[in-house]
């Protein structure tokens, strides 16, 4: 090789270095995009429907690559069957089932189930690419993810399917944490329904003092309309004005 070769040459060298640094920067960018993309923004446990964090979803990997039709699959608590949870544009989702129950007699959900990244199909006319990806926790699948997009689009880059399966983990962890908040909510519904059917006064405070719940019997006790309660009411707002001063 002489100084002259292209490769080796002042010219091949700069080349080279300006490619190594619009590699560097474009690292630099995904890393910034898979950071910020999977901080999901809902408050999760004040949810009563996790349709909030699939929007949320659809919202973010609209970022990554605009599909033509994008659907959440759920997974039902009760029956462990999979549930059409969302569907953008809705007007698809009856096509998305279609297409859905194809997919499980081929055995290709089944294989999406398994796989820990995002697969590519073609539809039952070979006019759209699907994308598949499974919405899993460490401990349970939570659902199923499917993007479609016209055949004429060029493939996603292994990058942009990356990306999309971190948005999709995050979505799964999301949904868990929601179970999870529904779960505690139900039970402390029912504990409050226990407790009210009790004939004895039951009460709960903050470390403040401040009421937080009082129970059926206690209103009857105290004779108190609970709709007279003024707000941040206290123990001694039960009493009698006369006898506050003393119980105090």
């Amino acid at each position: 090789m002489t100084s002259n070769d292209p490769t080796f040459g002042s010219a091949g060298l700069h080349a080279r270095l300006r490619h190594l640094e619009d590699q560097a920067r474009f690292t630099l960018d995904v890393l910034d995009m898979a950071f910020n993309l999977g901080d999901f923004q809902t408050c999760i446990n004040r949810l009563e429907e996790p349709s909030a964090l699939l929007d949320e979803a659809v919202a973010r990997i609209g970022e990554l690559v605009q599909f033509s039709v994008t659907a959440f699959y759920l997974v039902d608590e009760h029956t462990s069957d999979f549930v059409l949870g969302l569907c953008r544009p809705s007007e698809e989702g009856s096509a998305i089932e279609r297409e859905v129950e194809r997919l499980i007699e081929t055995g290709v959900f089944a294989l999406a189930v398994r796989e820990n990244r995002p697969i590519t199909v073609y539809s039952s006319d070979n006019s759209h690419r699907l994308v598949l990806s499974v919405l899993a926790t460490t401990s349970r699948v939570r659902g199923m993810f499917i993007g479609a997009m016209p055949r004429t689009e060029k493939n996603l880059s292994g990058i942009l399917l990356s990306l999309l399966a971190l948005i999709l983990k995050h979505c799964a962890n999301a949904i868990e944490s929601f179970e999870l908040y529904r779960l505690l909510r139900e039970h402390e519904r029912r504990q409050r329904e226990f407790i009210d059917t009790l004939s004895v006064t039951v009460f709960e405070t903050d470390p403040a003092g401040v009421l937080r719940s009082l129970n059926r019997a206690a209103f009857a006790q105290f004779g108190i309309d609970p709709a007279a309660l003024p707000p941040a009411a206290g123990l001694l707002d039960l009493l009698a004005p006369d006898e506050r001063p003393r119980m105090a």
